[in-house]
């Protein structure tokens, strides 16, 4: 009896050890808020992959680590965008350091939920130009480039005049990540101008409207950092396994939820697919 007692009792105890950040599946965690967390087991980004690459001056920084889902996300969009068009490939600059935390160059990227993206960009024909080796460029209103205050030097892109917002694209890109099913979208950081030609962008060509309600709530210009002109900033929410190992979600806490939209449309989207359904004319892609 004392003997089943003492198991007993031994099993109770180990089983209290499953607590947060005790026992875990060996994958990441994601701890903290944005702007004051960390990370344990971070997935990294590959420095190039089918659709994406990270361009050599986020390639020093080393800034590609982020938790499992938000990485696979991006790889995963990136090759869904590309696969419609061989020739777009995304630029992807930084996610968190190793295991997060803070750094010089950003305010929140602390607990792997966060990673800035180069806009896609093409030329005035509407075909896609490379990723930027060095540079963030800065776009109006009207998805034009332009030499602001934060590019007194310049840049270093020989044809940077020729570049412009990729409206088409940066809408895929947009509602691929709406639509994996492994991250939810929180913020999506970018320009009042860049978010209204976005929207508009895809009001006239017929986008489901859920996915078209459900980007206008989380585009926002952020009130509290820059403009967000030259480069998206996407944040997730935290996973419901990261929540009970201490991830906090900063700002608003919506949690809203995709089936809520998507009886306004298919639940699906494959841009291969849609391409071949409504034609590739470039004409009014911008």
């Amino acid at each position: 009896m004392r003997a089943c007692a003492w198991i007993l009792g031994f099993a109770l105890t180990q089983l209290g050890c499953a607590g947060p950040n005790l026992w875990t599946d060996g994958t990441s965690i994601s701890l903290g808020n944005s702007n004051r967390g960390r990370m344990r087991n971070p997935a990294r980004l590959p420095l190039r992959g089918t659709g994406f690459k990270v361009p050599p001056r986020w390639k020093q920084r080393g800034f590609q680590y982020g938790t499992d889902e938000i990485v696979g996300a991006v790889a995963r969009a990136a090759s869904r965008v590309h696969a419609a068009d061989r020739r777009a490939v995304l630029g992807v600059a930084d996610f968190s350091r190793n295991r997060g935390g803070s750094s010089k160059w950003h305010n929140s990227h602390h607990s792997g939920r966060d990673v800035d993206l180069l806009f896609y960009t093409s030329d005035a024909e509407g075909k896609p130009l490379p990723p930027p080796e060095h540079d963030m460029f800065t776009f109006d209103d009207e998805g034009v480039p332009y030499v602001g205050k934060r590019d007194k030097d310049g840049y270093h892109d020989p044809i940077w005049t020729e570049r412009r917002f990729d409206v088409r694209r940066n809408w895929e890109l947009l509602e691929a990540m709406l639509l994996d099913p492994s991250i939810r979208l929180q913020w999506v950081f970018v320009s009042d101008g860049l978010r209204a030609k976005l929207l508009s962008w895809a009001r006239r060509k017929d986008r489901p409207r859920w996915a078209v309600e459900y980007v206008a709530m989380i585009l926002r210009q952020p009130a509290d950092s820059l403009p967000h002109d030259n480069h998206f900033h996407i944040r997730v929410y935290c996973t419901r396994a990261d929540r009970f190992h201490g991830c906090i979600d900063r700002g608003a806490i919506w949690q809203h939820e995709k089936k809520s939209f998507k009886y306004g449309g298919p639940e699906r989207y494959d841009p291969v697919t849609w391409r071949r359904l409504v034609g590739d004319a470039t004409s009014d892609w911008r």
